[in-house]
């Protein structure tokens, strides 16, 4: 907006030097020199920084046009762009710089009187423009503060809930580890407790009372082989599913590669997930990964879906993005790894570039 401004001051400075040119009856070097100061007061107005230094430099220019007037009236058509600079300091005293600019009408005549007028219309329509923007650029200030601070609210509130996350992950580890500890010992601890001292008290009895010791160390070895059962149903009731392990560690991967990367994801899965064994949750994991990763660096993608389902045969693994897609599909290392870790299984990897990106992983699977 300001090079608005310097235009329209430029084409008007050409008019009056045009306009005094050509009713002088002969060159005037002295006009010329008030021209070319004029000039100069102008390149220091938009050289000097600061409100205060700005207002000074206007008034400057006001009373040297003023001084310049009384020596040839033309001049006179220069006034209003500079008051109306100075009022865009003062947006609350239009009025006084109304009655400001319509000062010089009492001493111009005819022609001059006219041109005085048709220059304030022009120079108050270029103020109305200034003021426009400056509005529109303070409500916009305005507004980017509140998103600012919208930010770090929500930012804080993120931080927050993180740590709340992880404190209470860490409660619940800790339950989890007291429950445990108190499970083997109230059931496992005794169990072995008095097993320990029925064989204590076989031992001393083996020799005066063989049968009675023999039927002691049967009581410690039933009960030793109750706590093993215990254990055992302990260990397995409180080991997650492998099909929980494998889609929660690549629920956490998609999870991390969203936070990194600030594209949106989603995890769907269908079917019974019991029937992937470790290995295939392995590959499915790093072709997951894998078509993440390519989908980061080369689809100038915004979201990413990724799906697991096991079909009566097959367990399909499908990466999709929304990205820019490729007609015709280059095989990378990236993709050759993810064909090879799948042909090691009988697996196979389909690659699709028509809509967005696709990877899909097929691995069969025997029902017994």
């Amino acid at each position: 907006m300001e090079l608005w401004t310097v235009g329209n001051k430029t084409i008007l400075l050409l008019f009056v030097v045009i306009a005094t040119y050509f009713t002088a009856a002969q060159p005037d070097p002295w006009i010329v020199l008030l021209f070319l100061i004029y000039s100069a007061l102008n390149l220091v107005l938009h050289i000097v920084k600061g409100s205060r230094l700005k207002q000074g430099a206007i008034v400057i220019i006001e009373l040297f046009l003023i001084g310049c007037a009384i020596y040839h009236p033309f001049f006179t058509l220069l006034l209003p762009f500079g008051c109306y600079e100075l009022a865009t300091f003062y947006p609350r005293k239009n009025g006084v710089v109304l009655l400001v600019i319509l000062i010089p009408l009492i001493f111009l005549r005819d022609s001059m009187m006219v041109l005085y007028m048709f220059v304030a219309a022009l120079s108050y329509f270029n103020y109305v423009l200034v003021r426009q923007y400056m509005g529109r650029i303070v409500r916009q200030e305005d507004e980017n503060e509140l998103i600012r601070k919208d930010m770090h609210r929500l930012a804080r509130s993120l931080n927050e809930n993180r740590d709340f996350a992880r404190a209470s992950e860490y409660m619940v580890k800790l339950e989890e580890r007291s429950r445990l500890t108190q499970q083997i010992h109230d059931g496992i601890g005794h169990a072995m407790t008095g097993a320990l001292i029925q064989m204590e008290a076989a031992k001393r009895l083996l020799h005066s009372d063989p049968h009675t010791a023999e039927s002691l160390l049967q009581n410690a070895i039933g009960i030793s082989k109750e706590a093993i059962e215990e254990i055992r149903l302990t260990l397995k009731n409180n080991k997650p599913p492998v099909e929980q392990l494998g889609l929660s560690r690549l629920k956490t991967a998609v999870e991390a590669f969203s936070g990194k990367t600030g594209m949106m994801t989603s995890v769907v899965h269908d079917g019974n997930m019991e029937i992937i064994t470790p290995l295939q949750w392995k590959i499915i994991y790093e072709n997951v990964t894998e078509a993440l990763t390519n989908s980061a660096k080369y689809s100038g993608a915004t979201s990413v879906h990724v799906e697991i389902r096991v079909l009566n045969r097959f367990i399909k693994a499908v990466v999709s993005d929304n990205g820019q897609g490729s007609s015709k599909i280059v095989k990378g290392l990236g993709l050759i790894g993810m064909e090879e870790r799948t042909a090691s299984v009988n697996g196979t990897v389909i690659a699709d570039g028509s809509q967005g990106f696709t990877v899909t992983t097929l691995i069969p699977y025997g029902r017994e």
